[in-house]
């Protein structure tokens, strides 16, 4: 599957959407923008990226009597793992090793965080 670059808005506004889950609405999405990340958004500004969102693939809107839904057609963890990727390939040329260096790093986790990475590892391992 082709995932899409986002926006910085766009990820914002997509956050919110699986956040909130399957059937999320306008209303809803935009007072989660508002009160999570702190913007100032009008319904234009949300329904500008929602429609930007579908047309990229990652939501399909629904109707529902009267209101308009949206259903999450690309998983948090799906665009997560593409995110990683691109970082990898990106700022690391598809090297592992820089990329754990950099993944362990006390400049990028605590030395508790550090540890429950490793822990995570070894039992995924």
């Amino acid at each position: 599957m082709k995932i899409n670059d986002l926006t910085e808005s766009e990820k914002v506004t997509m956050k919110c959407v699986w956040d909130l889950g399957e059937g999320a609405r306008l209303a809803n999405i935009m007072k989660v923008v508002n009160d999570k990340y702190n913007k100032n958004w009008k319904p234009q500004t949300v329904s500008t990226f929602l429609g930007k969102l579908v047309r990229k693939g990652f939501i399909e809107q629904y109707r529902n009597g009267r209101y308009f839904y949206y259903h999450i057609l690309v998983s948090k963890h799906d665009y997560r793992c593409y995110m990683l990727h691109e970082d990898l390939e990106f700022w690391n040329d598809g090297a592992i090793d820089e990329f754990v260096n950099e993944l362990m790093d006390e400049k990028t986790f605590s030395g508790e965080q550090r540890k429950e990475i490793i822990e995570k590892i070894k039992n995924i391992v």
